[in-house]
């Protein structure tokens, strides 16, 4: 019982961290960095865990996890610490959901606290038990809305990055197009824990922005792009803001 109520509070205090906000104001996240994480004679040995802390990504984006998962791990390396295979995450992880059944709603992709719970305790257990893994790494690609200004250059400032918008179909964006509009953007929320679910780190960076402005309709409209992560320049500088405090403190 003790063990399930730190997982969750852990994860309430996870969710409220990392909840995906509007306009950040062009600030960077305020990472959390436990100093333990630097000692890997205890947190040398890390797993990438193929599934988000919390609410899955977009399907979207959930199509290009392992692909920012393998950047992770490069950088990880880089900086000494062992990556051990996500099949060992992956292999407790679908025992413990054998035994408690799927989080995940496959239909609405949502989550059930509760199972996430159970199957997190399990599989960290597990991973105790077989003892290589010493602390796991969440790497969620979340969605969430940033905003335009409605003046100037028109720049979003989100997780420490600053983008503007795309449009494309027509000749010009007219004068009195209202600006103050959600648009959906994309940032990368990573989360290490010990193996007790305590976590040791925390942070964050924007990549971009998933919409551009369509002016072909007569009122133009915030559209998904048919390609989103393409931009390695974004995706490098989203990586450096969500990694930094931890591996640059």
């Amino acid at each position: 019982m003790r063990a399930l109520l730190l997982i969750l509070t852990t994860l309430c205090l996870v969710a409220c961290a990392s909840t995906p906000s509007g306009d950040g104001g062009g600030t960077a996240y305020q990472a959390s960095y436990d100093t333990r994480l630097a000692d890997k004679a205890q947190f040398g040995r890390l797993v990438i865990a193929p599934v988000n802390f919390g609410k899955p990504s977009r399907n979207y984006l959930a199509e290009h996890e392992a692909r920012i998962d393998r950047m992770v791990a490069q950088r990880l390396a880089e900086a000494g610490y062992e990556v051990l295979p996500s099949e060992l995450f992956e292999t407790a992880w679908k025992e413990g959901v054998r035994n408690w059944g799927e989080p995940y709603n496959p239909g609405t992709g949502k989550l059930n606290d509760t199972v996430f719970q159970y199957v997190l305790g399990e599989t960290v257990k597990a991973l105790a038990a077989e003892g290589r893994v010493q602390a796991i790494v969440f790497t969620n690609l979340e969605e969430l809305q940033v905003y335009f200004s409605p003046s100037g250059n028109h720049q979003a400032h989100f997780l420490g990055v600053t983008r503007r918008p795309s449009s494309r179909g027509g000749d010009g964006v007219s004068a009195d197009f209202d600006w103050v509009q959600g648009v959906d953007a994309v940032g990368l929320y990573v989360n290490v824990f010990d193996l007790k679910l305590q976590r040791l780190y925390n942070g964050a960076g924007g990549i971009e922005v998933t919409e551009y402005l369509n002016l072909k309709p007569s009122t133009p409209r915030w559209t998904r792009e048919k390609t989103v992560l393409d931009n390695e320049s974004f995706i490098n500088e989203g990586l450096d803001l969500a990694l930094k405090p931890w591996l640059q403190p």
